[in-house]
């Protein structure tokens, strides 16, 4: 499998703080069609997480260009998807937990 993803990700010859964020964008892309309701809100909310992290770093990028050379790849699929998966909920899970903290103090006007 680390194979599959190191072939991924020399694709795009970016660097690799963008490549990692487009990557889960990719795989929130993914998962955007596969949810409804209170869990594609949870998924819009983390791919403009990760857009916006490329955005301020990489603004001349054409993030839907390098986004559809990820999707369309050789070789991505449902291992690459899963792998994405697992690393970019390692960086998603902890700020979802404190962004849900902040907002229940502050949402209803407190």
């Amino acid at each position: 499998m680390s194979l599959l993803l190191v072939a991924v990700t020399a694709l795009t010859g970016l660097p690799r703080a963008d490549e990692d964020d487009l990557r889960c964008l990719a795989y929130l892309s993914v998962a955007a069609g596969k949810v409804e309701g209170d869990q594609r809100r949870k998924v819009d909310g983390g791919a403009l997480y990760y857009f916006g992290r490329i955005e301020s770093r990489s603004p001349q990028l054409d993030i839907g260009a390098e986004l559809e050379k990820i999707l369309h790849a050789p070789g991505y699929g449902s291992q690459t998807y899963q792998a994405d998966k697992a690393r970019c909920h390692v960086q998603l899970d902890p700020l979802v937990t404190r962004f849900d903290e902040w907002r229940g103090r502050y949402e209803g006007g407190e």
